[in-house]
């Protein structure tokens, strides 16, 4: 949390939302011409009653003194015109945006969604696919052809060609040449959305309808659908190459682990996996389509803990597998928070957000000049023309009318009517969450208040800083003026000259006291006993009511006693007592900055009053207290 946020939440102590509790109540009073109701004052007296530590600020007249000086610096602020400052957008903004984010979801398509995807995370899909490409920026014309080369090739597939042959030949995704297009099993999140989709709708044996991605245009074949096999975990040994010699030495492992050997140790003395080896070849828990298959088959092939595999061969070599243990699919309650992050941050982010659109279309009263949107396609419209025609109204959204030229702004010198239609459809959805986000607040009115009390806890942030925190920095003349005047607040109590030694053990507080019985100076005593175990040296002058100081200790000029303290040991030796006298200003330096900055605010409290005249309604106040005695 920024500081910013922080003093913002500070200042809900004198905070309002005005507007939202204005009603045809008592003026409590005025401010500059303006009226403030009883009811605003209730509703923000009462929120805060709870929070507030301070007696006073109970008080009736104490909380009104308090609110009306916050109402008076809001004024100024929008006076200074604080609000238009860039950072100060920025920031507000920044926060802005985050409160709105939950009004652009779709609750009911999200837990859907959520739903979906454990139903889908019980099943894993084999299938074969077929993509052709399209490329960035590709015109309608290249994108079409695509298309229908694809929909040929599934036509083939149909007809009884093989689906495997016409992946090799035909399909852009490199490895299809070695693998035919197959992707092994596969489960929910680890595909695109709509592949996913696609993969787990199709029915088995049948080859879905040409869809797109990101990637470009595909067809699937689904070969089968399983019951997820959740995660295993086993430990494995495993000899890189399929050398005769590791043919040889993996079955001499086998035969030791049959003989009642360790597999751990066999593991640390033989295993070529050196991530593993020296873990007793533990591997992470992992699904079956996270590792080589032939790999995953016979680790989930293994039923019992501690079942031990035959010797088997993968690509990278030779393996032993032992079962360490089997975990079937968490229950929806345990995966769910897992759940609606990737839902939330993945491609199903976009449905979601696709849904409230969906619905603001529906709600809203939108109106399209069909007849200017068809002129940007027109190749013979001129530049004098256009000139005209921008000032027009090409989208109106309920009251709201956008000109023809800021769709151009975002078009470009795009002229193709497909790519048009396509930018203008884009340009009418944003144009719409645009103002569906402008008037969030008239529509609920909790979020309208919590944005008021940001944005002036944001200005009041920034006016005290430049006119109060900051005045001490800058005017330091007045700084040390103001320590002048007031110099006899400013004093120190009586003190000693002490040199305050703690040690963890007690024959280390003998020693020292030893050192200072022969004149040695703390430095040289916290040298000699810091391997021994001194634990603290202070020293310095204190004043007597210092905590640094061992409860009802005497203050005796010399070398005190050993005094426990807890589970510590305290040696103290005192040179010299101080009589009470006045600070220097670098002696309070902040404390005198703090008093001056409640000065100067105070100074600035009355200008403000001047500034912009108060009217307390005596006879409303007079109300308010009888129903808060």
């Amino acid at each position: 949390m920024s500081i910013k946020t922080s003093i913002s939440v500070l200042l809900l102590v004198v905070m309002t939302t005005y507007s939202a509790y204005a009603q045809k109540d008592n003026v409590l009073f005025t401010l500059d011409g303006d009226n403030v109701y009883s009811s605003e004052f209730s509703k923000i007296y009462e929120k805060n009653l709870a929070i507030v530590n301070d007696p006073s600020q109970k008080d009736i007249d104490n909380y009104l003194d308090l609110y009306i000086n916050y109402r008076l610096k809001v004024k100024e602020a929008y006076r200074l015109k604080m609000d238009t400052v860039p950072t100060y957008i920025a920031e507000y903004n920044k926060y802005k945006n985050q409160l709105i984010e939950p009004y652009l979801k779709d609750d009911n398509t999200e837990k859907d969604l959520v739903k979906e995807a454990y139903q889908r995370m019980q099943q894993e899909v084999n299938a074969n696919h077929i993509l052709i490409k399209i490329k960035k920026g590709a015109t309608p014309a290249d994108t079409l052809r695509a298309y229908n080369k694809l929909k040929a090739l599934r036509k083939q597939v149909v007809e009884g060609a093989s689906f495997d042959s016409i992946a090799k030949n035909f399909s852009e995704d490199p490895s299809a040449e070695r693998n035919n297009g197959n992707l092994g099993y596969f489960t929910v999140f680890q595909m695109v959305y709509p592949f996913e989709t696609t993969a787990y709708t199709t029915p088995v044996g049948e080859v879905s309808d040409v869809f797109k991605t990101k990637f470009g245009y595909h067809i699937i074949k689904v070969n089968d659908i399983r019951a997820a096999r959740g995660e295993v975990q086993v430990a494995h040994i495993m000899l890189k190459g399929d050398s005769k010699e590791n043919i040889s030495k993996i079955n001499n492992i086998k035969q030791q682990l049959d003989d009642g050997g360790d597999f751990a140790a066999l593991a640390k003395s033989y295993s070529t996996d050196l991530a593993t080896s020296m873990k007793g070849g533990v591997l992470p828990k992992f699904t079956a389509n996270k590792m080589v298959k032939s790999f995953a088959d016979v680790s989930f092939a293994l039923e019992s803990i501690d079942d031990i595999s035959k010797p088997f061969s993968t690509r990278y070599g030779w393996h032993i597998v032992k079962l360490i243990g089997k975990y079937p699919i968490s229950s929806f309650e345990e995966v769910k928070p897992e759940i609606d992050k990737k839902v939330q941050r993945g491609q199903r982010s976009r449905i979601i957000g696709r849904s409230v659109i969906n619905r603001l279309l529906k709600e809203y009263t939108i109106k399209i000049d069909q007849n200017l949107l068809n002129l940007f396609s027109d190749p013979v419209w001129s530049k004098s023309q256009k000139a005209t025609e921008y000032s027009k109204t090409i989208l109106t959204i309920e009251n709201k009318e956008i000109p023809a030229k800021s769709f151009s702004n975002i078009l470009g010198d795009v002229t193709d009517r497909v790519r048009i239609t396509e930018a203008f459809r884009q340009f009418k959805e944003q144009e719409i969450l645009t103002y569906y986000k402008k008037e969030l607040p008239k529509n609920y009115p909790s979020l309208d208040q919590t944005l008021r009390e940001y944005r002036e806890g944001l200005l009041l942030f920034d006016l005290m800083k430049d006119k109060i925190w900051s005045q001490a920095e800058k005017d330091s003349l007045g700084l040390v003026a103001f320590f002048e005047r007031n110099r006899d607040k400013y004093r120190w109590k009586e003190r000693v000259n002490a040199a305050i030694f703690t040690f963890d053990k007690e024959e280390n507080a003998k020693k020292a006291i030893k050192l200072l019985k022969k004149n040695k100076t703390a430095e040289e005593i916290k040298e000699k006993l810091s391997k021994d175990g001194i634990l603290d040296l202070k020293q310095g002058a204190f004043e007597k009511t210092n905590k640094v100081f061992p409860k009802g200790f005497m203050f005796k000029e010399g070398i005190s006693e050993i005094i426990p303290d807890g589970k510590q040991f305290i040696v103290i030796e005192v040179n010299e007592t101080l009589a009470p006298q006045p600070k220097e200003l670098s002696e309070t330096r902040g404390r005198v900055i703090s008093n001056f900055q409640d000065y100067t605010e105070k100074v600035w409290i009355q200008s403000l009053q001047k500034k912009y005249p108060v009217t307390i309604n005596k006879k409303t106040l007079k109300k308010l207290k009888r129903k808060y005695k």
